[in-house]
């Protein structure tokens, strides 16, 4: 009987994994992780939960955990869901005795995972970047010069953050003085600068085989909405990026498109899975699925003509609950009923919708107070013109 073998730091991250494989199979899922992903073991996403400390290298543990399942389960998988994890798996690789997803090699992951080492790499082979200076210390920064080179307003953030963390858009002097220079919390180390692009976000997320795109799906996010799109630019910087790398696994990439030109620029990539995986499985596209069907192949070049696309279709990020159109998903047999079962019938699942309430009474009712106040102020602006 098939089982998968989840390796992964990142809670969020790894429950998408683990919904991704609810949504085609019944399999059991065996979690390889640290304290974040302990939860997991409360949840019927999760047979068993093993925990290792990815800082301390447990190499040894994990080799023997692994290949215990794999005896028991001969059709067992194991999948790397981020970045510690394919750095762990990558060094244990050739000690396993069963298949693994696609990832990339330590050096691709590396030269990918690192906001300024990407931004070289697409450099080097004229993908559209935005301008960027390499700052290392906020000691080093010199507001002045930065505007001369980059304009206002700028973006400063870590090369080496996931999540957003540390990300500012700089837009004058003062507000630098008091978020960066001024602020004894903000103590990145490895800081870059850019150019600010004025435009709109589009993402990428894809799955390449030795530098051959074999999937992809474009996404735009717009509040809980994730809507795919088509944008041939965007695929065609992707296709160029996996195949000047040799790109091997999964890929989620940042772009920006410009206002002003509709030119399309790579911010960053994330050569991992992705916390919004199941907006594709949603719409039809899961990667998770496909990356299994890609360790299966002993050619995995074989069989790469046209990649598989996901460019149109509509997710919610809002949880089901929330969402009462959803309600009826509950009742469906096919992957986006098992989706919606999988985010509301769960133990875990329910524990963390009903820890998150808090936060999400508190932006509706911030919401529900600001559209009052607007409707009492246009009210009271009619009232004032009629008069």
């Amino acid at each position: 009987m098939k089982h998968f073998i989840v390796v992964g730091k990142s809670e969020r991250v790894v429950v998408a994994v683990l919904q991704g494989i609810k949504c085609f199979t019944k399999a059991k899922c065996t979690v390889i992780g640290d304290h974040e992903t302990s939860k997991l073991s409360w949840s019927a996403l999760c047979s068993r939960h093993i925990p290792i400390q990815f800082d301390q290298a447990p190499d040894l543990e994990v080799i023997k955990a692994i290949n215990e399942i794999h005896k028991a389960n001969p059709e067992a998988v194991v999948i790397p869901a981020d970045c510690p994890a394919i750095r762990l798996v990558s060094r244990i690789q050739s000690q396993l005795h069963l298949p693994v997803t696609p990832i990339p090699e330590p050096e691709t992951l590396d030269q990918m995972d690192d906001k300024w080492k990407f931004h070289e790499f697409c450099s080097e082979h004229n993908l559209n970047v935005p301008t960027t200076c390499y700052v290392g210390s906020k000691a080093n920064l010199n507001f002045e010069e930065m505007v001369l080179k980059l304009g206002l307003p700028f973006v400063l953030k870590p090369s080496n953050e996931s999540g957003s963390l540390g990300v500012q858009v700089i837009r004058s002097k003062e507000h630098y003085l008091k978020a960066i220079e001024g602020n004894d919390a903000y103590r990145f180390n490895s800081l870059i600068a850019q150019h600010y692009i004025e435009g709109e976000d589009i993402d990428l997320s894809l799955l390449a085989i030795h530098g051959r795109l074999s999937a992809f799906a474009i996404q735009q996010a717009s509040g809980p909405r994730i809507k795919f799109v088509q944008n041939s630019e965007l695929q065609a910087l992707a296709t160029r990026l996996c195949a000047a790398s040799g790109f091997h696994g999964l890929m989620h990439i940042d772009a920006r498109i410009e206002k002003s030109t509709g030119k399309v620029f790579l911010i960053e990539s994330n050569p991992r899975f992705w916390a919004s995986l199941t907006a594709s499985v949603w719409c039809g596209l899961n990667f998770v699925e496909e990356s299994i069907k890609a360790s299966a192949c002993a050619d995995t070049n074989a069989g790469i003509c046209v990649p598989l696309s996901l460019v149109s279709g509509t997710a919610y990020t809002r949880h089901p609950i929330l969402r009462p159109a959803a309600w009826l998903s509950l009742v469906r047999f096919d992957q986006r009923g098992r989706l919606t079962r999988s985010a509301t019938l769960d133990l875990y699942s329910l524990g963390k919708f009903t820890a998150d309430l808090p936060v999400l009474a508190g932006r509706y009712l911030s919401k529900f107070l600001v559209r009052g106040f607007t409707a009492l102020r246009n009210a009271h602006t009619i009232f004032q013109a009629v008069r």
